[in-house]
């Protein structure tokens, strides 16, 4: 696995290198942009040499130079075109490299923090920031699609994302080839494609929301039968043909001027009949897919330019080369629908070419065979981008998930993801159907160690890198409760919440009656006074031992440690060291905390402020 450090250089190099290219890009487009002035007015020139000539044969030569001037004009022109989407390319991966440069360094703030999926009566997510600044989701959210986004959000949300374990385990493998974090030219190349791949999703997100909402509005949209005749194909070119043939007949005067214009007419009014009035009932439709299809097409070749090994990324890359054909088609539909918005373009193409009937029968022909393809594309291309996302997490961990029907959680070396290399890692076991009473002062590390518990087990069930040494978990179900608050516009008070948010507890635990849980609570019953938390925590806890319950509970209450009497219950802390100042190991063991530093460091604020007052009345 590459180093921080070492992936930080690459990662500025890569930036440093793309510059050069925009720099010498826009040199380029500059001679592009002087090339289509020098041939346009060599155009405009030759043309005006043309009527100022009096000789045929220079006449000729006039002509063949002006139609020079326009073929290099168009030459240039579309050489221009190619530089300027080459350089919005290029310009996208440095800023994909900048926002890796930036995120390595601790900002994660250009990636959406999802914080529309903050829910606070989630049954764990809102306590273990999944979602929201600073985020889970923000850390690892790479997504380019909305779907995608809507996918990796799901995952997060859900410890039952998977049907089995091996379902786990396949998952795991595809978020491991993705990753790209390892070393050699195969990782090195995987690397190189996931900076193309977020790429495309660094000036907003391709939106593949609206490409499924679209689709069962326009397979709606009836065609008649012979639509899909062979017969109207051909009778539809010997129209077109007839039509051009009369204008040359009418050129050499072998027809009067009015049958071709009478010809034009009548093309066109047979395609505003039977094609345009069908094709304007799905242009608002098709039109509002235009901006995302060619973007999702890209995306996809993209997707098709690498050869996946893993079971589940190669499925979804087999789904999306079944359904390539068909995107494109709708593609080339829907570029065409975008084209007859323009009036005279509509007039020329239906009048002369007839394209509007031939269109009606590209898309009928689309609509029966192909329309179905793009939603499991869509589909597919999702789960690929949530994959992506998912192995941003820079972490060896892999957790081994064991299939017990009960609470397993066996880890060493366990350490907040938030933390990273940072973190104080800890041994731990949750045996099912205990309870562990976690003491300590504040600040000590309690919540922080009940989060990295809870965060690490969402991870290890989505396949993901966890951030432990060695972590052995079941499939049981997660109920949290660490940040109830307030609501005062509802007339809800803390305590009130915290009711609340227990009875939410009850009433999960009530849905999956027969289903382990781990619920992790960080201070029951914090609204009110000691005795009665005291008492309440007890009995609360009484009955939560009647339930295939195991319990993570956090508390600075240290009477409640006493029911460890039970062998049910156990106790374990975070110590302190009290000296001329705080020392915090964050560190777990076995035991009950003994030193807490409420009131030493108030002491030492109290005596820092009267010491800064004496101060300043000495100056006076």
């Amino acid at each position: 696995m590459q180093s921080r450090t070492k992936q930080l250089a690459a990662y500025q190099e890569a930036v440093e290198t793309l510059s050069r290219q925009i720099r010498m890009l826009n040199s380029r487009s500059r001679l592009f942009i002087i090339g289509d002035i020098l041939s346009f007015l060599g155009i405009i020139f030759f043309l005006v040499l043309i009527t100022l000539s009096d000789d045929s044969t220079t006449r000729v030569i006039e002509g063949v130079m002006a139609v020079v001037m326009a073929v290099i004009y168009v030459v240039v022109r579309n050489r221009d075109v190619k530089n300027g989407e080459r350089m919005a390319r290029i310009e996208r991966l440095r800023k994909a490299y900048q926002n890796e440069t930036a995120a390595l360094g601790g900002d994660f703030s250009a990636f959406d923090d999802g914080q529309r999926y903050v829910d606070a009566h989630h049954p764990f997510t809102y306590d273990l920031d999944i979602f929201g600044r600073e985020s889970l989701f923000q850390r690892i959210n790479r997504t380019v699609t909305t779907e995608g986004t809507e996918n990796l959000a799901a995952r997060l949300q859900s410890v039952d994302t998977f049907p089995s374990i091996a379902a786990i385990s396949l998952c795991r493998d595809a978020v491991s080839e993705l990753s790209a974090h390892g070393d050699g030219a195969e990782a090195e190349a995987m690397r190189r494609w996931r900076m193309r791949f977020m790429a495309f999703g660094v000036d907003g997100k391709i939106d593949t929301t609206v490409v499924l909402r679209e689709l069962p509005y326009i397979g709606k949209v009836v065609f008649p039968s012979w639509f899909q005749h062979a017969g109207l194909k051909v009778l539809l070119w010997a129209m077109v043909a007839g039509f051009l043939l009369s204008i040359a007949l009418a050129v050499e005067g072998l027809l009067p001027a009015a049958v071709p214009i009478v010809w034009l007419f009548f093309n066109f009014g047979i395609t505003q009949n039977l094609a345009q009035r069908r094709l304007r009932a799905i242009q608002s439709a098709v039109l509002s897919l235009h901006g995302d299809l060619q973007p999702l097409m890209r995306l996809v070749r993209h997707i098709q330019s690498v050869t996946f090994h893993s079971e589940v990324a190669k499925r979804n890359a087999e789904t999306i080369g079944q359904a390539t054909d068909s995107l494109e088609r709708l593609t080339d539909i829907v570029e065409t629908m975008v084209l007859r918005g323009h009036g005279l373009y509509l007039f020329l193409s239906d009048s002369i070419l007839m394209r509007g009937m031939f269109l009606a029968i590209k898309f009928a022909a689309w609509q029966r065979s192909a329309s179905r393809k793009i939603e499991a594309l869509v589909a597919a291309v999702a789960e690929l981008d949530a994959i992506v996302s998912m192995g941003e997490l820079r972490s060896e961990g892999r957790a081994e998930v064991v299939d017990e029907g009960k609470v397993v959680f066996r880890a060493k070396g366990l350490g907040h993801p938030f933390l990273a290399e940072k973190a104080v890692t800890n041994d731990f076991v949750i045996n099912d159907r205990n309870f562990y009473i976690v003491t300590g002062a504040n600040m000590a590390g309690k919540s922080t160690f009940l989060r990295a518990v809870g965060v690490n087990y969402v991870l290890a069930m989505n396949g993901m890198p966890v951030f432990a040494d060695q972590l052995t978990v079941s499939r049981f179900q997660l109920f949290t409760s660490m940040r109830t608050s307030d609501d005062l516009a509802h007339g809800i008070s803390y305590f009130n919440a915290e009711l609340l948010r227990l009875q939410q507890l009850i009433d999960h635990l009530d849905a999956t009656p027969d289903q382990p849980t781990l619920i992790i609570l960080d201070e029951i019953l914090k609204g009110t006074n000691s005795l009665d938390k005291l008492n309440g925590s007890r009995m609360f806890l009484e009955a939560m031992m009647q339930r295939p319950v195991t319990g993570l509970i956090a508390t600075h209450d240290l009477e409640l440690s006493k029911m460890a009497a039970n062998p049910r219950f156990h106790n374990f802390c975070f110590e302190i060291a009290l000296g001329d100042d705080v020392t915090y190991s964050y560190k777990i063991t076995p035991g009950v905390a003994r030193n807490q530093n409420a009131t030493f460091l108030l002491k030492k604020l109290i005596e820092q402020n009267d010491s800064a007052q004496n101060i300043t009345q000495e100056k006076e």
